[in-house]
């Protein structure tokens, strides 16, 4: 599984009261609120119904699903025990940033701030009030001007935005300095979630830091809490729409590589490759590929981490491609190694089949509340160390110096979290039990290079990975 973010989409539109309250043909009561122009700075069901059903925020995710994860997230907070009084959480958006001038990077929203609110605006704050009684959620907004509405087209409107992503205010980012201050007045001990040693937004981090120092003796900052770790453990755990959302984008993932795969013999160059797997994701729905893929042919394939994609693919060599796309916020991370002339060598068949037994046992090995992705990487290791022995590669050595052997030939881990980021929940521990709603690659490999002067000649130059999201 990988994912991106759909491209920002904004309209005006003029909205009419229907006799029946109801939207179109479809039946579904959705009232309209008024008769003005309303500005939304995203996709909604109003402006995108071929995208977005009644009541989503995102494609596949409704309203109420968000306010549930605010909700979940107060509470988890809560349990841990460390608050005394009142309890803030802060999360900012991501920026906008630019290659020069004004050309833009293309934006793709904070996945944290993403996943507790659906908004895909920049530069905007998420900020949670509660206590063990209630909870209150403020998103502040930055208001475009006319010019800059001519250029870019409208943010949301506050009266939109309140409606739209359910929460309780929206206020001008322009205030939050202002919020703060309010806040501080009228609390004595202060209790903050808010991620100090991982800046998000400078501007932002600023503003808290001035706030902090200018608390008075009145005032107590009880708690300043990472925010992360908690959240990290919640996006885990996928939800029965999220896993649905990951379904589809690795369908769309899987499909557009087999075709790519299929096309082999019209294609010259890894370039020709990596244009392929992008126009066929792209035309399946996904909105962009979810990381620099890496296409790599013949020893290319031995730098794990190739993304030049500017060398020819002759047909004696095998084609590695790791690519995954981005469906409206949810990854896929898949790769295939392939032989350009549609036919392994008989030293690539070896490594081929190696790795692929190596794969289909260790996925028909996961166990939830049992298996980790520590124990799966061990596992991994101790499989490849014995088959690379049984067909001659590692010779005369014992198993625990074959699998120290074999690191050097798989450095990379056995997979990692997906979800709405590729590496998805960094801060989970991978010596935790896997569990229902959880979703791992899996992705054994072997890199056999030029000066692995251990592996027989006829295999050095030779580096393949196959990767599924389970």
């Amino acid at each position: 599984f990988k994912c991106f973010l759909p491209k920002k989409s904004v309209l005006k539109v003029k909205t009419t009261i229907f006799e029946d309250n109801t939207i179109g043909t479809n039946g579904r009561l959705m009232k309209y609120m008024s008769t003005h122009q309303k500005k939304y700075g995203q996709p909604t069901p109003l402006t995108h119904p071929h995208l977005l059903k009644f009541d989503e925020v995102n494609v596949g995710i409704t309203r109420q699903e968000f306010v549930l994860r605010r909700e979940k997230l107060v509470e988890k907070i809560l349990k841990c025990g460390k608050i005394t009084g009142r309890g803030l959480i802060i999360l900012p958006s991501a920026r906008k940033k630019y290659m020069v001038d004004h050309i833009p990077y293309f934006f793709r929203q904070d996945t944290d701030f993403r996943y507790l609110t659906g908004c895909l605006q920049p530069q905007s704050i998420l900020a949670i009030e509660f206590t063990e009684s209630y909870h209150n959620s403020y998103l502040l907004l930055r208001e475009n001007t006319a010019y800059e509405e001519k250029w870019e087209g409208p943010r949301f409107g506050f009266s939109e935005a309140k409606e739209f992503f359910g929460v309780n205010e929206v206020l001008s980012a322009n205030s939050f300095d202002e919020f703060l201050s309010k806040y501080g007045k009228e609390n004595s001990k202060l209790n903050l979630w808010y991620d100090f040693m991982e800046v998000r937004d400078q501007e932002t981090h600023d503003i808290l830091l001035e706030f902090i120092s200018s608390l008075g003796v009145a005032q107590s900052l009880h708690n300043i809490n990472p925010l992360r770790e908690t959240l990290h453990e919640m996006r885990s755990l996928k939800t029965r729409s999220e896993i649905d959302l990951m379904r589809k984008t690795c369908q769309i993932g899987a499909q557009s590589l087999k075709k790519t795969i299929q096309s082999s013999k019209n294609l010259n160059t890894e370039l020709d490759y990596l244009a392929t797997i992008d126009y066929h994701s792209r035309l399946a729905g996904a909105n962009y590929l979810a990381y620099p893929p890496v296409v790599a042919a013949g020893n290319n394939a031995n730098t794990i981490h190739y993304i030049s994609a500017c060398d020819t693919a002759r047909s004696c060599d095998m084609m590695l491609m790791d690519a995954g796309c981005e469906y409206h916020g949810y990854s896929s991370d898949i790769t295939r190694t392939w032989p350009v002339s549609g036919e392994f060598s008989a030293n690539q068949k070896v490594l081929y089949d190696i790795v692929l037994e190596c794969q289909e046992n260790l996925i028909k090995s996961i166990t939830p509340w049992e298996t980790s992705i520590t124990s799966l990487y061990k596992q991994m290791l101790k499989q490849l160390a014995r088959s690379l022995q049984v067909a001659g590669i590692i010779k005369d050595i014992d198993e625990e110096s074959a699998v120290r052997l074999v690191h050097l030939y798989c450095p990379h881990n056995v997979g990692h979290h997906l979800g709405m980021d590729v590496h998805d929940c960094a801060t989970v521990n991978k010596h935790i039990p896997l569990v229902p709603g959880n979703i791992i690659t899996v992705e054994p490999g072997l890199y056999l290079r030029h000066n692995h002067d251990r592996v027989p000649p006829e295999f050095r130059g030779l580096g393949l990975r196959i990767e599924d999201d389970i």
